[in-house]
């Protein structure tokens, strides 16, 4: 996908932007831009991408954005239903220096590698949220500076890009990852080679090899395998299919491979995922 520089339309009177997002589904390009952003997602479920991270996300799925970070949510496809999200966006020069933002300040620099908040903290945060988005001015303002306090003394989160991803944000870079990651949506079932995607990007399977690894901090089969695993792990939990099925419907040949790949990305089995998450 090409990431896009987005104009955030914050007011030059406002401090912040909080609003509501609702459409048939997430339809924002993968795009980057200099306010932070801080996003809960309300309905809706599909991929989740963030740098050089890709991931499933569900009803619930909390991730603080630092600036110039691209990412962007995919439905995988349109039979989800009505996507819906809340955001609030922010610019850097807002939170003073003093210290006693410390903190804050803290939660901002480490929110440039993306920070996926764990289950347990959203609902408190999900409350102030709604409740910054639903006021304005002085209060607003004085609400939102209390939520990244909460977030920043309370929250549990894990990091979500690599420590060591950077995106130079070149049209030939941005081009060619649109054209790998539209290629991989639509093949993903299919036994995909590197010349297919060297082939339709012009380049040697050499030189997109050492372009992917570069731009992505991953080799372009881990990316694949990463995008696999997270359709794979949504039909687990969301129907009853087998195995076997579901590794062939996300274009493994071999089950055996398929669990290897599931229990490296995931942590577990493919029948404990289902177990575990099923108890919930």
């Amino acid at each position: 996908m090409k990431a896009v520089l987005e104009q955030v339309a914050i007011a030059e009177q406002d401090s912040i932007r909080a609003f509501r997002y609702s459409k048939k589904v997430f339809d924002a390009p993968w795009h980057f831009h200099p306010e932070y952003e801080l996003t809960l997602i309300l309905r809706s479920a599909g991929i989740r991408y963030v740098g050089n991270n890709i991931s499933d996300f569900n009803e619930g799925d909390l991730v603080l954005l630092g600036s110039n970070l691209p990412h962007c949510w995919k439905n995988v496809d349109d039979k989800t239903g009505p996507s819906e999200s809340l955001v609030i966006q922010w610019r850097q020069e807002i939170i003073s220096h003093l210290p006693i933002f410390d903190q804050i300040h803290e939660l901002m620099h480490r929110a440039q590698r993306g920070l996926f908040i764990h289950p347990k903290d959203r609902s408190e945060i999900a409350s102030r949220m709604h409740a910054v988005t639903d006021c304005a001015g002085v209060e607003q303002y004085l609400g939102f500076v209390e939520l990244l306090d909460y977030i920043a003394s309370h929250a549990h989160y894990d990091y979500i890009a690599g420590a060591s991803y950077s995106y130079d944000g070149t049209s030939a870079t941005t081009n060619r990852l649109e054209v790998v990651q539209s290629y991989v949506k639509t093949h993903f079932k299919e036994k995909i080679k590197l010349a297919d995607i060297a082939d339709k990007l012009s380049m040697s399977e050499q030189s997109f090899s050492r372009f992917f690894s570069k731009t992505m901090n991953k080799p372009f089969f881990v990316f694949l395998n990463e995008y696999r695993v997270n359709i794979s792990s949504r039909l687990i939990l969301e129907t009853d299919l087998q195995m076997a099925e579901i590794a062939y419907q996300c274009g493994y040949e071999s089950l055996p491979f398929f669990y290897k790949q599931f229990k490296k990305f995931k942590g577990y089995t493919p029948l404990e995922f289902r177990k575990m998450y099923r108890r919930i």
